[in-house]
């Protein structure tokens, strides 16, 4: 279920960073989630990222370039399709992905159901130029939830997004990190990168009974296979 404040919420606290371009895209200001996901994060705006990825309709698991290549011909700046399915063979993850938006207050969305897992849209598509941002769920109170094995994942392991035109993107797991709520890396999540990223965000550590929150985050960072 879904914590009506910021109190019952994993939180990874106040961060700011510097405002890079003149063009931006609002930031969440915050990442509430029940007592099993993602943290507060209270930022400045990231520049945005220019859609430059390639896909076809018969593109299955092609990789998509970035600025100044194509590929079998079709031609750069094509808008990637939305996510749909998140595959992870080695954690045996096979999930929905659903749209995030912000809320009036700033905070980003979650998945209500904690089977599901959440893209923040107003980020790139998986595939796109620059870091692809999903969440999910680590437990519920009712028992584990979609990204409760996350913490097994080893560098080399793939991770498959399905998006609804049919084609597939893979990424490759180059590192993970544990982070402290209150040192939330927020500029290495959701900061621009040259070429296409993916970051997969839940909640990890020891969980705070008394504040009902987990006191880490714990972070998945890959790139494409």
């Amino acid at each position: 279920m879904i914590a009506a404040a910021a109190s019952a919420s994993c939180a990874t606290g106040e961060v700011t960073i510097e405002d890079r371009s003149a063009e931006t895209t609002p930031m969440p200001s915050s990442v509430i989630a029940d007592d099993h996901l993602t943290g507060i994060i209270s930022t400045q705006s990231l520049p945005t990222t220019t859609t430059t990825t390639i896909t076809s309709d018969d593109a299955v698991g092609i990789e998509p370039l970035w600025p100044g290549g194509t590929v079998n011909g079709v031609a750069e700046n094509f808008q990637a399709a939305d996510p749909v399915t998140i595959r992870i063979p080695s954690i045996q993850v096979e999930a929905p992905i659903i749209g995030l938006g912000l809320r009036d207050d700033g905070s980003i969305e979650v998945p209500e159901d904690t089977d599901q897992t959440g893209w923040w849209r107003d980020g790139p598509e998986p595939g796109e130029q620059g870091p692809s941002v999903i969440l999910g769920h680590v437990d519920s109170r009712v028992g584990p939830a979609v990204f409760f094995r996350l913490t097994e994942l080893k560098a080399g392991d793939r991770i498959h997004i399905d998006r609804e035109d049919g084609t597939t993107v893979t990424y490759a797991v180059e590192s993970s990190e544990h982070h402290a709520k209150d040192d939330f890396p927020t500029e290495a999540v959701y900061g621009a990168t040259d070429e296409p990223t993916l970051r997969l965000v839940t909640c990890g550590g020891d969980f705070d009974r008394n504040a009902r929150s987990y006191i880490d985050n714990f972070i998945v960072f890959a790139s494409l296979a």
